[in-house]
C-alpha cells in the first residue's frame, strides 16, 4: 500500500506542476500515512496562510481512499512546515504563559479553533507550576480561551496558635 500511495502522489503533484524534490510515505499506525515532500516549490502547496495544505491533503485523503480497501487518515508535511509551526505556536502561548506569571492579569486569547485550543490546554497543562490555568468562555464563534493565574488564598487562624 505504501507503493500505491507514493505513485499516486508523486503523479498527484507532477499534475499539479510541483516540482518534488524527495517524497516519503510512512505508515504511523494502521490506516494513518504520513507524506512528508521537499520542494522549491512549497508556495504553491501552503499558500495562503496553509489553506491550500489543508485543501491537498484532504484531496490525497480521498483519493487514497478509492484505492484502498479502508478509510485512511493522511497527513501531509511539505519541508516540515507544520512541525515549525506547531514550534512557533508553542513559543506564542509559552510567550503568553510568562505574561500571565509576571502581570498577574488573565489574558484573553483571541479566537481559536477546537484543535489549537486543545494544543494550548495541552501546552498549559504540561508547563503546568499549579499556578497557571487555562479555561474556555461562550460557545461556537464566541468562544474564547483564557489562560489565568491561581489566585493564592490567604488562611487566618483565629485562635494565633500557628502564627
Amino acid at each position: 500500500m505504501l507503493e500505491k500511495i507514493k505513485d499516486l502522489s508523486e503523479n498527484f503533484f507532477n499534475n499539479l506542476w510541483v516540482n518534488i524534490e524527495d517524497l516519503k510515505v510512512e505508515e504511523k499506525d494502521k490506516n494513518i500515512y504520513y507524506i512528508k515532500i521537499k520542494t522549491n516549490d512549497s508556495w504553491l502547496v501552503i499558500w495562503p496562510n496553509w489553506k491550500n495544505l489543508s485543501n491537498i491533503s484532504n484531496i490525497l485523503k480521498l483519493m487514497i481512499n478509492k484505492i484502498s480497501e479502508e478509510r485512511t487518515k493522511v497527513y501531509l508535511e511539505v519541508n516540515d512546515y507544520i512541525e515549525s509551526k506547531d514550534e512557533r505556536f508553542k513559543k506564542l502561548i509559552l510567550e503568553k504563559i510568562s505574561y500571565v506569571e509576571k502581570s498577574w492579569n488573565d489574558l484573553k486569547l483571541p479566537f481559536y479553533n477546537a484543535y489549537e485550543r486543545k494544543k494550548i490546554h495541552s501546552i498549559v497543562a504540561e508547563y503546568n507550576n499549579d499556578k497557571i490555568y487555562t479555561k474556555s468562555i461562550w460557545e461556537g464563534e464566541e468562544r474564547r480561551l483564557y489562560i489565568c493565574k491561581v489566585t493564592e488564598k490567604l488562611t487566618i487562624d483565629i485562635d494565633w496558635d500557628d502564627i
